[in-house]
């Protein structure tokens, strides 16, 4: 959990039980868990306490469910629909946030677009010359040239 979503639950770093945990993140550098907290996390009829790891990063989402939750809870998550699914006297779906993504202004200097017309037209040769020789196939056994 990002510490920005901690406290816009209106949690507060005193509620935050200390935590040794080292976070490895995708860029390889690992980040200290300012601190864990036990959440009542409810979806519909679905209710869990569920424990997270507070960081102090910039991420773009508010929380992160692993593995061992969604399986112990009969979760599942589609990355494509973003929602989750889960049965308690029928199915439910929670749905994910319509605008996942925040704007950012990027820059690319770098940037090459392709275009159909640039393209060129073939790669490959269309004929192969042959070089004279025929291998030998599976079936036929090589002889030794007679000297």
């Amino acid at each position: 959990m990002p510490k920005t979503t901690m406290l816009e639950l209106g949690i507060s770093a005193s509620e935050l039980t200390k935590s040794r945990l080292l976070i490895q993140g995708f860029n390889l550098g690992g980040q200290r868990s300012i601190g864990m907290i036990r959440v009542d996390l409810v979806m519909g009829e679905l209710s869990s306490a569920t424990l997270f790891q507070v960081i102090d990063a910039k991420t773009s989402y508010k929380l992160l469910l692993g593995r061992p939750w969604l399986h112990e809870n009969g979760v599942v998550a589609s990355t494509l629909h973003q929602c989750l699914k889960f049965y308690r006297n029928g199915e439910k779906k929670v749905n994910g946030d319509v605008k996942p993504f925040t704007e950012a202004e990027t820059y690319f200097a770098d940037a090459k677009f392709y275009h159909e017309n640039e393209a060129p037209s073939e790669m490959w040769p269309t004929s192969i010359a042959s070089t004279g020789t025929k291998a030998p196939s599976e079936n036929e056994e090589e002889k030794p040239e007679d000297e």
